[in-house]
């Protein structure tokens, strides 16, 4: 027995040495809230989304913006951020038109960072601390956009503005809009193809087939820019992922080089479902053409992952995953939502690693630099609250600190 485990163990070390892998450290984080007053109806309904990380006060940190709309009007909020544990509430301004989906834009060019959101946009008169924005339409037939997301998608060298919502929505469709030379008048609409529940956010635009134009990855679906310019549009329904759960088909999108050989890949969680997956998805021929799946470690049945980010959590200059699941779409006898990260050991091996487990769900998170450490930092919120939540029954607005950083860390 004492040879046969030598045997093994020896097995082990070589297979370690030859595909060089090791298991990445996890990063450390650190819990604070940043709200715990938001409103909600009694039942815990509060339809938090329309989340982003952005400077928007000018003052180099990072603040964070959500939305929800229970009771309505619907209300747009910035938090600015002073320290860990103060946060300062400010109104952006009401009826965001959106269901879920919104996207941080420097719209009018003015050096100060707007708000796209369904149909209409918010613009940072440069009093956010003082003055709420200015909400200005840009499309009457816009409403329920699920996602929303920032992309130069005619080649000219300008940010479009590429928005998705299912055949339940205003909308009606995936929509990608040219931004009018005065952005006050109605944005230029173009159709890429049919919507789902959602798909796009928070990076699903890319170039799939190496052509240099930037293409819309759809769940089970990818959208070919034929032209470049936005007009001419091949529907290529081949990619492996997308289940229908309780509102369609739903994942979260991101296309990013994980395995550091300047290749890109499709990283996709199934969203607003139980059972849902983190995935890679690969395009071996570059084109677009066939794809490979593979599902990243799981430990437990995991509810809804309806929140995807991509990042060098841990500094090894390898891109790690986060997501968390919802409080409201967990498997039946859990009320533990918890928050993932799988870092990335290289040669397309990951490790699982729960990083919260306080009975706080999440949604719709985003990940950044907040403190200016020098790590990367999560931000979310959940869409809705479980009664019995680790938060007392309460919206709950989440920060969570990253303490990798070597000054950070106590000895």
């Amino acid at each position: 027995m004492k040879y046969r485990a030598k045997i093994i163990a020896l097995f082990a070390f070589a297979t370690l040495f030859i595909t060089g892998f090791k298991q990445a450290k996890p990063p450390l984080f650190k819990h604070h809230y940043i709200d715990l007053t938001l409103p909600m109806s009694k039942e815990g309904i509060g339809d938090y989304g329309l989340t982003a990380l952005v400077d928007i006060d000018h003052d180099g940190k990072l603040d964070f913006i959500l939305g929800g709309r229970n009771p309505l009007p619907s209300r747009l909020y910035w938090y600015q951020y002073v320290d860990a544990d103060h946060w300062i509430r400010h109104d952006v301004g009401n009826d965001y038109l959106s269901d879920v989906g919104l996207a941080a834009l420097d719209v009018d060019g003015d050096g100060w960072t707007d708000l796209v959101c369904s149909g209409v946009w918010y613009r940072n008169t440069g009093k956010p601390r003082t003055e709420r924005f200015e909400r200005i339409v840009f499309d009457d037939h816009a409403a329920g956009a699920h996602d929303i997301l920032i992309k130069d998608i005619n080649g000219d060298g300008k940010p479009d503005v590429v928005m998705m919502g299912d055949k339940n929505s205003a909308l009606g469709g995936i929509y990608w809009y040219d931004i009018s030379a005065d952005p006050r008048d109605h944005w230029v609409k173009h159709f890429i193809g049919p919507g789902i529940h959602g798909a796009i956010s928070p990076a699903g635009v890319a170039d799939i087939n190496g052509d240099g134009f930037a293409d819309v990855i759809r769940a089970d679906t990818w959208f070919e820019n034929k032209d470049g310019k936005g007009i001419d549009w091949i529907a290529h329904p081949n990619i492996p992922m997308g289940r229908e759960g309780k509102f369609g088909f739903c994942v979260r999108t991101d296309v990013a080089d994980m395995d550091g050989n300047g290749k890109n890949v499709v990283v996709m969680c199934d969203a607003d479902m139980d059972n849902s997956k983190m995935t890679i998805l690969r395009n071996p021929d570059g084109k677009g053409e066939s794809w490979t799946k593979q599902e990243l470690p799981q430990s437990f049945a995991y509810g809804s992952l309806h929140a995807l980010g991509v990042a060098d959590f841990n500094g090894d200059k390898r891109l790690d995953i986060v997501s968390v699941e919802q409080e409201e779409l967990l498997p039946n006898g859990r009320q533990n939502p918890r928050w993932v990260l799988w870092t990335n050991n290289g040669n397309g091996n990951y490790t699982e690693n729960i990083i919260l487990d306080e009975k706080l769900g999440g949604h719709e998170l985003q990940v950044g630099d907040v403190d200016g450490d020098g790590d990367i930092d999560i931000c979310s919120k959940n869409w809705g609250a479980d009664l019995k939540n680790g938060a007392g029954g309460k919206i709950h607005v989440d920060y969570l600190e990253n303490l990798s950083s070597k000054k950070k860390i106590k000895k």
